[in-house]
């Protein structure tokens, strides 16, 4: 894999701090397996800023009552059950300002959101993206490849096993008979246990979005907003009731570490902001 380092203007980012907490159902995507954007999510845990600085802060304690480890998921026809909000939700993590500048060098932003040892029942994760309209840069840089999915951001449990509880990715390009070229605008979300089909929308790339992407009781999930309106429907995938131990020690991570497959990459030059992460904890 040939990596080069190309110069990109910036857009301005409209650093808009806080966000849009999420006011309503979805359009829900039917649920797949896909283990290729599984693997593509997790292994490398390589930490990078770009050329944006990184400080760190201490997360503050909360308690609640464990999620359930033997109910059912139920499954409706048109998707995932949404359980409603989560319980005594608490904010847990605020970095305000730019935190990531995606390149070459670094694509990738990770931190841990909860005390040592705590775990959660929801998590929700809040951010804004400065998009670019660079897809056929990005192709460019390996003639090889194609950027048909763009890591958008995932949270993982590190202990026991370091499950994705959520990760998200930007599908805009399509690979046909070798030849890497736009396609419908698509966004894809998933967990340890299953994966939507892709969900087209009128995401548009070169746009400041505010993404939501939660990781709940019975659903993972991916809403994006832009000028204070949602843009698309949003995007859900059944995630499945399960032991509270898994989500020990949380990371939540923006962008991804590098290319995987010649098919997902970062979205090189997109900066990353205002990052807010809401929890329900459990001690």
């Amino acid at each position: 894999m040939r990596h080069v380092l190309f110069n990109l203007s910036l857009s301005t980012l409209l650093a808009c701090g806080g966000g849009l907490r999420p006011g309503g159902d979805g359009t829900a995507a039917t649920t797949t397996d896909d283990a290729t954007a599984a693997a593509a999510s997790e292994g490398t845990t390589t930490t990078g800023t770009g050329d944006v600085p990184v400080t760190t802060t201490d997360a503050p304690t909360a308690t609640s009552v464990p999620w359930p480890t033997t109910a059912a998921t139920e499954q409706a026809t048109d998707g995932p059950v949404d359980a409603g909000p989560c319980p005594n939700d608490a904010l847990v993590l605020d970095r305000p300002g730019p935190l990531l500048w995606a390149t070459t060098d670094g694509s990738v932003y990770e931190a841990a959101f909860l005390q040592p040892g705590q775990g959660f029942n929801c998590v929700r994760i809040e951010f804004d993206l400065q998009t670019l309209a660079n897809l056929d840069e990005i192709a460019a840089m390996d003639p090889e490849g194609c950027p048909e999915f763009l890591g958008i951001a995932s949270v993982f449990g590190t202990q026991p096993a370091g499950k994705v509880f959520a990760t998200a990715f930007y599908h805009p390009m399509d690979r046909a008979r070798d030849a890497c070229t736009a396609g419908t605008s698509r966004l894809e979300v998933g967990n340890h246990f299953a994966y939507t089909a892709d969900t087209p929308g009128p995401w548009s790339p070169g746009q400041v979005w505010h993404i939501i992407l939660e990781a709940r009781p019975n659903l993972t999930r991916i809403t994006v907003y832009s000028g204070g309106q949602q843009v698309g429907p949003a995007v859900a995938a059944e995630l499945p009731a399960i032991d509270v131990a898994a989500t020990r020690d949380p990371v939540v991570r923006l962008g991804l570490p590098g290319p995987v497959e010649d098919r997902f990459y970062p979205w090189y030059g997109t900066t990353y902001a205002n990052l807010q992460v809401w929890a329900d904890v459990v001690p």
